[in-house]
């Protein structure tokens, strides 16, 4: 059963701080569905153990048994289906990203943005940092900084291989974290021991961003689309390339530097691989 409607159910039966709960809950369930009770708590302005109190009185074993039960009815499946069912046409889907990038525009600071980008400029290294489908901004942005000129260690794995690729993380390294949906394993850990190495942290998400603990020092956040829809990567596709611009803009030539030396090397490594076409021909 959807929660709205185990709600219902329950509603003669609930405390007006629980009903207050139970809308905190239903205002945002796709990022409710991810924080703890504490925050939830917070949220609503109520202790902790009134979130348990509701799960409970609403027939859960506890908070983590409602919040997967709220996961559940927003299940990237459910998702797709919800998009589906409403616009299977290409023009709402990009009706839909067009909006996402309208909302955009207002919610990102170009202060923000050019923050960051001077963290980045100033570090000797940039750890790179994502889970899931986010991974595939750090695929593409270790190679827009590399090619820029820039030194990156992209975090893969978790737990011990994690740990081992952070060791030599320093106060003059920078780290570049994606989060979106949820905050993933390995985060909080991360943000916890770069603050203690005092090495500044950027992250780049969406309407989980505020909630992120610990705090990031520079956040970039933006919406992905509306809630409940099947989200994408544009939005953050789009904050990806605008950094690496403002990066651009504001390193005194160093990545237009790179970038010529880059196509100097490409012409002679292609010239290198003619050069042996050719001796293989005359053999």
């Amino acid at each position: 059963m959807p929660f709205e409607n185990v709600v219902a159910q329950h509603d003669q039966e609930l405390t007006t701080a629980e009903k207050h709960i139970a809308r905190e809950l239903l205002s945002n369930p796709i990022q409710m569905a991810f924080l703890p009770a504490a925050e939830v708590a917070n949220r609503a302005g109520v202790h902790e153990s009134t979130v348990v109190r509701l799960a409970k009185k609403l027939g859960y074993s506890g908070y983590r048994a409602l919040r997967a039960d709220i996961q559940a009815d927003h299940s990237p499946a459910d998702r797709v289906r919800r998009r589906l069912a409403q616009a299977p046409e290409l023009t709402a889907l990009v009706s839909a990203e067009i909006e996402a990038l309208n909302d955009m525009v207002s919610a990102i600071s170009m202060v923000d943005l050019e923050k960051a980008a001077r963290t980045l400029i100033q570090a000797e290294r940039i750890y790179l940092f994502a889970s899931g489908h986010a991974t595939s901004l750090v695929t593409f942005i270790d190679r827009r900084l590399r090619r820029s000129g820039f030194k990156t260690v992209v975090l893969t794995g978790q737990g011990r291989d994690l740990a081992e690729r952070l060791l030599t993380l320093t106060t003059h390294d920078a780290v570049l974290a994606f989060s979106f949906s949820h905050q993933p394993p390995g985060l909080a850990s991360l943000l916890g021991l770069a603050a203690h190495q005092q090495a500044p942290t950027i992250l780049i998400s969406d309407t989980i961003g505020p909630f992120i603990r610990p705090n990031p020092d520079i956040l970039i956040w933006a919406k992905r689309g509306a809630e409940g829809q099947f989200l994408t990567l544009t939005v953050p596709m789009v904050i990806c390339n605008m950094l690496i611009l403002t990066i651009a803009r504001l390193d005194d030539g160093r990545s237009i530097e790179n970038l010529e030396r880059l196509s100097e090397m490409i012409r002679q490594f292609n010239n290198e691989g003619h050069a042996l076409d050719n001796d293989r021909d005359v053999l």
